[in-house]
């Protein structure tokens, strides 16, 4: 039947008398067709077979979609409604159940234009919240995939970076970029060389998973008002079974190459107060150099537009920075009384310490609301301010700045330090690690204190003015920390603490 051919169904599903006069906005991609109507998407995979994706049957199709509509309903349950035939009849084409299925449709719930990421990025619409909520999803994501164990040794990652090389040096910016491209292949294999140990321990600890596999800027959107991850792949598992971090990798490599690097280091920051993934923090150059590179490939191939060489050629560059200029593991304690805007200071300073994506900040609010199994922005109640709870705080942040420190990366911490044995062992761990530790001590008079505790609206801290009280009448300030002046604005506390940094006798 001439029904049974795609050209046929595209052409069905393209014409507003499908749905009764209503409007047709349809979209092509290389893998599918796809038509917006309403408040509904359809989406037709292509009878295509590449080395990478076979959709060449009716059966093939159909399998794939309702993989896509399973893969997807973990981060975006409500948007990916299922899988919808598409008949044929004496009559022709219709939604029916009446004649021979001939094709397989993704039903998702629209979302209104505009609202995926990276538009809201580039209109300055993109908020801080909606990094804080989709760094909570990621992590939820990974901490409950699938484990796979089933991985080549090194996790792929030569076979990647011999593709990524090879297919630059062959297409277009390969013959004004020679040198460029043989760099980033030699720093590129010496770091997965130094790291190979690593990524086969991941893999043999679970930490390679069934993951987005796709998840950038243009991936989330708002849906319900809510930031959702949508359009994980599912067609090729070589893309989506991979380690959690290198899922995380393309995201804070979007992030950086739109300019925001302070977003990238709020969404790494937030998940890692969710999984605790501070071991793996050493590939994470590696993992968002790949990631430019992939993108510099696929924009450099024949068949995209000429502009789209400068764009590989930026994103070129992009993968060189993350594997030059690297700079040494420190760990660096921010202490001081509630006020004084140690936290503020501290994403700050891991922007300072690393411009690309940010060091790793432990902040011990956090890390008691976690403790308690709580959100960071939830309020706790006395029991959970104990001594004994206090202690089991401190604890867990440097447990997890030694792993950090251990996996080659820097380490803010952002805690009261109220007495001076919680201010020894952070002293001991940088000792113990071999790195450079640095002590900033935070000051402010009690009035602009007192101000800025009873100024507070839903932030991570539970400190009232009875707990800031309480802290200036029993606390004796550390002699050999530096002393920062915070009762300016957080552009001048950071130039003191910037200077306060740079000075050798800190450094202990």
């Amino acid at each position: 039947m001439i029904c049974e051919s795609q050209e046929a169904v595209v052409n069905f599903l393209s014409s507003p008398s499908t749905y009764g006069g209503s409007a047709v906005q349809q979209i092509d991609t290389h893998l599918s067709h796809i038509f917006l109507v309403g408040a509904r998407v359809y989406k037709m995979k292509r009878a295509i077979r590449y080395d990478f994706v076979d959709f060449s049957t009716l059966e093939k199709r159909k399998a794939a979609c309702q993989k896509e509509v399973a893969i997807n309903q973990r981060t975006a349950p409500e948007m990916y409604l299922g899988v919808t035939p598409i008949y044929c009849g004496e009559d022709g084409l219709h939604w029916h159940e009446d004649g021979q299925i001939v094709e397989w449709l993704v039903e998702m719930v629209r979302f209104p234009t505009g609202d995926q990421f990276d538009e809201l990025l580039g209109r300055g619409h993109l908020k801080k919240s909606d990094i804080v909520k989709v760094a909570d999803k990621i992590a939820a994501l990974h901490l409950g995939a699938e484990v796979k164990t089933r991985l080549a040794p090194g996790g792929g990652v030569a076979g990647l970076l011999d593709q990524i090389s090879t297919s630059l040096h062959e297409h277009d910016i390969g013959a004004t970029r020679e040198r460029d491209i043989a760099r980033w292949t030699t720093l590129a294999f010496a770091e997965f060389e130094k790291r190979r140990s690593l990524l086969d321990a991941r893999r043999r600890h679970g930490w390679v998973r069934q993951c987005h596999g796709d998840l950038h800027l243009a991936n989330i959107c708002l849906f319900n008002g809510e930031p959702t991850p949508f359009d994980a792949i599912e067609f090729n598992d070589e893309i989506s079974n991979i380690d959690v971090l290198y899922d995380l990798a393309f995201l804070l490599m979007d992030l950086v190459n739109h300019n925001r690097p302070d977003l990238a280091n709020l969404l790494l920051n937030r998940y890692l107060s969710k999984t605790r993934d501070y071991a793996g923090l050493g590939l994470l150059p590696l993992f968002q150099s790949m990631r430019a590179g992939v993108r510099a490939m696929v924009l450099n191939l024949p068949t995209q537009a000429p502009r789209s060489k400068r764009l590989a050629e930026r994103y070129l560059d992009l993968a060189l920075e993350y594997l030059i200029g690297v700079h040494e593991p420190a760990l660096i304690a921010i202490g001081g009384y509630s006020g004084t805007g140690k936290s503020t200071l501290a994403y700050k300073l891991a922007l300072e310490h690393d411009g690309r994506c940010g060091a790793a900040v432990l902040n011990s609010d956090v890390i008691r609301k976690t403790q308690a199994a709580c959100d960071p922005e939830d309020t706790l109640g006395a029991e959970s301010y104990s001594d004994i709870a206090t202690e089991r705080v401190y604890t867990q942040m440097f447990k997890d700045a030694r792993r950090t420190l251990r996996a080659g990366a820097s380490v803010l911490l952002d805690a009261t330090f109220l007495n001076e044995k919680q201010r020894e062992r952070a002293k001991r761990l940088a000792a113990i690690q071999g790195v450079p530790f640095k002590g900033l001590w935070l000051t402010a008079p009690s009035e602009v204190l007192f101000g800025r505790v009873s100024g507070r609206l839903n932030g991570v801290s539970d400190a009232d003015a009875a707990v800031l009280e309480r802290q200036l009448r029993t606390t004796v300030e550390p002699e050999q920390w530096r002393s920062v002046d915070a009762s300016q604005n957080p552009s001048e506390t950071l130039n003191v603490a910037r200077d306060a940094l740079l000075t050798d006798e800190n450094v202990r």
